[in-house]
Formats: structure tokens, sequence, C-alpha cells
């Protein structure tokens, strides 16, 4: 009779069992999505705000934002990192990161309207904003990162 009770209940059980294992791997890769989008923030951040080395008071003379004829390892300024979508992710050397084959990097690099930090303007302004994101290309989450930095 136990043994019929047993089977009976068991494969309810396991149900739930099956489903928590599962749901972890998506925890894991939503958590993996982080890491990544943390470094690449931390990597552009840790870059000077413009190529010109002096700001005038109302950074009209900021640099154009985009690279500088430079390759990855030689980005020296936030703006150079625009237009970076990379699969699976590259290091900050230009490498791909083939542990992470699963995942896309994707920055957006755009001046803002100082009265309205959301909305991209094609001049220079004194604010630039960074959009950082990753994207589980298995299950099409992504996981956004947004910074403002200043060039005061």
């Amino acid at each position: 009779m136990v043994i019929v009770l047993l089977g009976i209940m068991l494969p309810g059980i396991m149900m739930y069992f099956i489903q928590g294992v599962k749901d972890s791997v998506d925890s894991q890769r939503r958590t993996t999505a982080i890491f990544l989008a943390e470094g690449l923030m931390e990597e552009i951040r840790s870059k000077r705000w413009d190529e010109v080395a002096v700001i005038n008071a109302t950074c009209s003379n900021a640099s154009v934002i985009g690279t500088d004829a430079e390759a990855r390892i030689g980005y020296d300024d936030i703006d150079d990192f625009n237009g970076i979508n990379n699969t699976p992710p590259s290091d900050s050397q230009g490498a791909a990161m083939l542990n992470y084959a699963g995942f896309q990097q994707q920055v957006t690099v755009s001046y803002v309207n100082p009265a309205a930090l959301d909305t991209a303007v094609g001049g220079p302004t004194c604010y630039k904003r960074i959009l950082v994101t990753i994207t589980d290309t298995g299950s099409a989450e992504t996981i956004s990162l947004v910074s403002l930095m200043t060039g005061y």
C-alpha cells in the first residue's frame, strides 16, 4: 500500500523540484548579465569625460560622440564606447569573451539636455548619458544600466 501511495505522490513532488531547478538557471543567467553590465559600466566610467583636454564653461568645445579611430584597447574617453554591439561580449582588450557566448553587449553614449537628463540632444552639452545593455540571447531578457557623467 505504501509503495502505491508513493508511486502516486512522487511524480507530483518531483515536478516542483524539477521546476525549481529550471528557475535557478534563469536567476544564474540574470546574475551573469548583471555582472557583465556592471563590469562594462565600470570600465567606461574609469575613462575621462572627453578627448579634449580643456573643456570650456558651456562644454561647447567637447568632441563629437564616437570613437577616435582607436581600437577597443585604446579607448580613452567615454564616448569612444558609443555603438558597441558585440555577441559574445568583448573584454577591455577587445577580445571576445567566449565563456559568455549566450550574451550580447550594447552601449549608447549621448549628450543629454541638462533640464531633462533622459532627452538626448545632438550637440555638445556638459552631460553625457551612458546606457549599457546586456541581452541574454537565449531568453531575450535584457539588463540595462544608465549612468550620467558631467564635464564639470
